[in-house]
Formats: structure tokens, sequence, C-alpha cells
């Protein structure tokens, strides 16, 4: 059941050396490919890091919080082309990103979203630009986010979802709460 995934689902930022399989990853993409997009233009491309050089590479496109990338199985850069869809390319990318997560929960492996939107690299240029160049990207492309994938190498607790009654309105917004 989805709920049991969902739950089961936690940012894994520590993995193991084994590596991912060809077929796991294929899985994790099939399950992926099937994330809605608006209109059906399917503006989502999905890159696929498994040379340990290039995820140690990878794993610099920002100054902070992507040092992991170079410990995981394998990374896989969710790619939108803004020519395809100009005004849903990024909500495309988001709601691909979230299916590809929970894929991956659903094979028994971990993953961790790595942001890209307003980070900069050690030179001063854009992650944007430097993933850009990284996967030698037309300008119409951009990389939306970095996931890292690997066997789980840390326990977490289960996430407490938010509050219902603090979150959820009827109707419209109560500024009350």
């Amino acid at each position: 059941m989805l709920l049991d995934i969902v739950k089961k689902r936690r940012s894994i930022r520590r993995f193991t050396d084994e590596k991912v399989s060809d077929d796991d990853i294929k899985k994790i993409l099939e399950i992926t490919l099937h994330a809605p997009t608006a209109k059906n233009r399917n503006a989502v491309r999905y890159i696929v890091v498994k040379d340990k050089n290039r995820l140690e590479e990878l794993s610099n496109y920002k100054v902070r919080n992507a040092n992991f990338i170079k410990d995981a199985g394998a990374a896989i850069a969710v790619v939108s082309d803004k020519n395809i869809a100009p005004n849903t390319y990024y909500q495309d990318a988001c709601i691909a990103a979230t299916f590809l997560m929970l894929a991956v929960t659903d094979i028994g492996l971990g993953s961790t979203w790595v942001n890209v939107v307003d980070a900069v690299h050690e030179s001063g240029k854009s992650a944007k630009d430097f993933l850009r160049e990284f996967f030698d990207l037309d300008e119409n492309y951009d990389v939306e986010c970095i996931i890292a994938i690997g066997h789980i190498g840390e326990e977490k607790s289960q996430r407490k979802p938010f509050d219902y009654k603090e979150v959820v309105y009827e109707d419209k917004y109560d500024k009350t709460k």
C-alpha cells in the first residue's frame, strides 16, 4: 500500500558500499516514468551516474550539503526541458523526483533529494550552470535536483507527519488557526 511506502521513506545520507544494480536502477526509473506531467508533455529527463569518479565530482556541485553523493551507489539527475513545458517544467520535475524517491523506497533502497535551486558552486557560478556543464546540457535544460541512491547505511526513526488540524482547511483558509 502506498501509505506504507510513504511512512517508510526517509532522507538517507549514509550508504553502504554495496553497489546499486542496473536492474534496480531500471525498476526505479520504470516506476518514475509513470509520473504525471502537465498536458502529458514529458519534459523530464534522467541522467544516471554510477561511476565513482563522476559521483565524487558531482558531490562538489554546491558548497554545502551534497558531499554524501560521493558515497552513494548511484545518483540520478532530474532534468527538465524548458522548451517542452515552459510554464510547468519545474513542477513536472518535482513530481517525477517524488515518484523516484518512493520507487527507491519500494525496492528497499534509500535516497535523498539534493537541492539545486539557488545553490552555488565553490567557483562562484550557480550550481545550475555547473551542472549544465557537468552533464553537457544545452541552455534549455535545467537540473532541478539530484537524487542520491544507495543501500541504507543508517537507521532513522519514522517521521511524524504534519498535524492534520494545523494544515488542512475546509472551503477557505482559516486565519485563526
